[in-house]
């Protein structure tokens, strides 16, 4: 079954995609009126989707970024990515999401550029994580540096899940982001339908807060109209969880799942 995020992402793309087919309407291919349409329709959709906060300062991990390790125990050693991650970047990507399969088969990205725009920006900071073999079997980071509480994202090689790395790569990497900064408080967002993800920040002792917007339903419309053309989706797990939080279960198609994590961690 499609997972509800990648749903919502199609669904997205389609509805940007119409938005400037209709900008062109009955204007004659060529002209200097279908292009201007076109390109006021892609310059308004652009606008919405920037962000119109102020961005706060960001953290300098320019230091750590140029160490061989940043953290290690006995189970598993904390790397800051470099170039040749890239190819296996990509493929943990590939495994969870349907978009990166897209883009890579069709030709349009390469696992650098993807690679450098998702992980290597100044405001983030990522890390490989290796087992004691040396092998990398996941990435983990801060998104942005420059938010209030700074958000972590997790990804592990299916074929090294269900192991306990990653709680104890949480656990390490957090940790030691706060040893280094001070900050307590971090955050992690998760689908309503990932439960292994959810299983893995309970485990460290995370908080589910509530539910926070995703990336893509962004206006109550966009949330009502995925809501209602997806309520098949409800399971047994999203009413369990939307009893926990006293929402209706359909909330939880159009949201994703918030916890919080105060340092030090402990399993």
């Amino acid at each position: 079954m499609e997972r509800i995020y990648e749903k919502a992402l199609r669904g997205k793309a389609i509805e940007q995609f119409q938005i400037l087919l209709d900008s062109v309407k009955g204007l004659p291919p060529g002209s200097p009126d279908r292009q201007d349409a076109y390109i006021g329709a892609l310059e308004k959709l652009i606008g919405k989707m920037e962000n119109a906060d102020v961005q706060r300062d960001i953290w300098d991990f320019s230091y750590e970024k140029k160490q061989p390790v940043f953290a290690q125990n006995d189970k598993v050693v904390i790397r800051p990515v470099a170039e040749g991650d890239a190819d296996l970047y990509v493929a943990i990507r590939m495994q969870y999401s349907m978009i990166y399969r897209a883009m890579i088969g069709t030709g349009e990205h390469c696992s650098a550029s993807l690679f450098l725009s998702d992980l290597c920006q100044p405001e983030s900071f990522y890390c490989m994580i290796e087992n004691t073999k040396k092998e990398s079997i996941g990435y983990l980071g801060i998104k942005d540096t420059g938010s209030v509480i700074w958000e972590l994202a997790i990804e592990m090689d299916k074929q090294h899940t269900q192991h306990g790395f990653g709680p104890r790569s949480i656990l390490l990497f957090l940790n030691t982001i706060s040893s280094i900064t001070g900050r307590t408080t971090f955050k992690a967002a998760v689908e309503a339908d990932n439960i292994p993800s959810q299983k893995c920040f309970e485990r460290i002792g995370a908080e589910l807060v509530g539910l926070c917007d995703g990336p893509l339903l962004k206006t109550a419309d966009d949330k009502k109209r995925f809501e209602e053309s997806n309520l098949h989706l409800i399971d047994d797990n999203i009413r369990i969880l939307a009893d926990r939080l006293s929402v209706e279960p359909r909330k939880l198609l159009s949201h994703v799942l918030e916890y919080h994590m105060k340092c030090p961690l402990r399993l």
